[in-house]
């Protein structure tokens, strides 16, 4: 599995919007998944921290995600939000794309139900809260072409790491 380079926050691609995927075997669609996996578990040894990587990230238009944190680990292709509670949250969000040098504290919900396709193209709904639905709603964002950035409501709220 090789290790894909990240595109950067400044680069026109991570603003554009995802396409479905409707073929879950095809050659783009094996090589996104290899490609997000081994780069996650690499950044992750890097930065020591993070969560999750969507494809837009390694240079692909399409909706799929992998999440690996918390002793949890899988793929999400084709999510789409379903419900997200009215309850609000501060985190204190960051990106690989970023190059995970700063974080922001943004406001994201609580909890958020979530359907999607598997790795194998089943069909799923999950429901998630604090850490995940933070986590998926970030990954979620980067596939209609948004970054956390663009939710810093406070400039005094951005931190180096």
């Amino acid at each position: 599995m090789a290790i894909k380079k990240v595109i950067l926050i400044g680069d026109p691609l991570l603003k554009k919007k995802c396409s479905k995927v409707n073929n879950f075997n095809s050659p783009e669609v094996k090589t996104i998944k290899s490609g997000r996996k081994s780069t996650l578990h690499h950044l992750q040894k890097i930065h020591k921290k993070g969560g999750g990587l969507a494809a837009p990230q390694i240079g692909f238009l399409k909706k799929v995600i992998y999440i690996n944190a918390k002793g949890r680990s899988f793929f999400l292709i084709n999510p789409k939000i379903t419900y997200a509670s009215k309850k609000l949250f501060n985190v204190w969000d960051f990106c690989f794309s970023g190059n995970a040098a700063f974080t922001a504290q943004i406001k994201r919900h609580w909890k958020i139900r979530v359907e999607y396709f598997d790795e194998k193209g089943q069909k799923g709904e999950e429901g998630f809260e604090g850490y995940f639905s933070e986590l998926l709603q970030h990954e979620i964002d980067h596939l209609e072409g948004r970054l956390f950035i663009d939710l810093i409501k406070d400039p005094s709220k951005i931190k180096m790491m």
